[in-house]
């Protein structure tokens, strides 16, 4: 009767300690699906160059706002936006940042790529004057030379369309010039080398420090240009339409704190941009906040404009929805947190 009752009670402790051990492994493995399930998605964003207009990635991490919506970010520099296009067509990236053009040729020659948003819809480039020029309006470039950073680049087509507003012929009645680079063309106009040039950025300001003066820029003309491209591919929409969603709402969180923290900003461009000064951050702050556009939306007047002047033949047949998906941007718009962010 003894060893009965002693071989129960052996049992019953084995029993106990059996549910304990059935208790732990049951609530270990809750915990791990709850930490599975509540684990930020990771995802490869690129950006082609470090600018204003393509900070969105870097402030909506500095400011938490991918936290809150249970993103992490790697944040790469991939320089060359036909190289950039090309690694997010390959799958090296799911997320990019660049020239607008590259995402729309690589569209029509057949890939899957769609453009998401754009933080402005104006370009930045400005037409500059050497401190001895007399020239005070566009009309009086006539017989000057114009320099701009190189051919078939952004500043050579504002320069050309800027002549064309003007009446004027480019390589006939203005001699238009390539220098390499904008600080190479604000350099030049430092020096008396070339009455007029066409500068964006820093570059601007290195020119008006050497007694440059501004004429006239793209946005006072209106010539529109999509800066700070951003998209992805049709195939990655398909697999995580949420995560789209959530990064869109990130970074129009990210465009609310540019708009309306200018000293927060400039601060977070300093570090972005490789320790620029406070006047330097405070620059291109100032040329590029105003025109950021507070739902992201690219412009369809901006990306036929740039289709009027494709010189790819297919870009005859091509219209603005071929190269974009605004449904998110519609539907976030439809929620209200535009309103609800700047009402605040």
């Amino acid at each position: 009767m003894k060893f009965k009752l002693f071989r129960s009670k052996k049992n019953r402790k084995r029993k106990t300690k059996v549910r304990a051990w059935f208790t732990v492994i049951t609530v270990g493995f809750f915990l791990t699906l709850v930490s599975i399930g509540s684990a930020a998605e990771k995802i490869r964003v690129a950006y082609v160059a470090a600018g204003v207009t393509q900070s969105l990635p870097w402030i909506a991490r500095q400011t938490g706002f991918l936290a809150k919506y249970d993103l992490n970010a790697e944040i790469i520099l991939i320089s060359g936006s036909p190289r950039l296009v090309q690694s997010l067509i390959a799958g090296d990236v799911d997320f990019a940042f660049a020239g607008v053009t590259a995402f729309m040729r690589a569209r029509m020659r057949g890939a899957e790529v769609v453009i998401l948003g754009t933080s402005t819809n104006v370009s930045s480039q400005k037409l500059m004057v050497g401190r001895a020029s007399k020239i005070r309006r566009l009309e009086d470039l006539k017989g000057a030379i114009l320099g701009v950073s190189q051919y078939g680049s952004e500043a050579d087509t504002f320069a050309r369309l800027a002549l064309a507003k003007a009446g004027l012929k480019p390589d006939k009645d203005v001699t238009i010039i390539q220098l390499g680079s904008h600080p190479q063309v604000a350099a030049a106009l430092a020096a008396g080398r070339i009455e007029t040039g066409v500068v964006g950025g820093l570059a601007a300001l290195t020119a008006e420090k050497g007694g440059a003066r501004f004429l006239t820029s793209a946005a006072d003309l209106q010539i529109l240009s999509p800066s700070g491209t951003f998209g992805t591919t049709r195939a990655y929409i398909q697999r995580k339409r949420h995560v789209v969603e959530r990064l869109l709402r990130s970074y129009i969180e990210a465009i609310h704190y540019l708009k309306t923290n200018p000293a927060g900003a400039i601060s977070l461009l300093q570090k972005y941009m490789g320790g620029l000064n406070v006047e330097e951050a405070s620059y291109l702050y100032h040329e590029q906040a105003e025109f950021f556009d507070p739902l992201f939306l690219p412009s369809d007047k901006a990306l036929q404009a740039l289709l009027d002047r494709e010189s790819d033949p297919r870009a005859k047949n091509a219209k603005p929805v071929d190269f974009v998906d605004v449904s998110f941007l519609r539907d976030i718009e439809k929620s209200g947190m535009i309103e609800q962010l700047y009402r605040k």
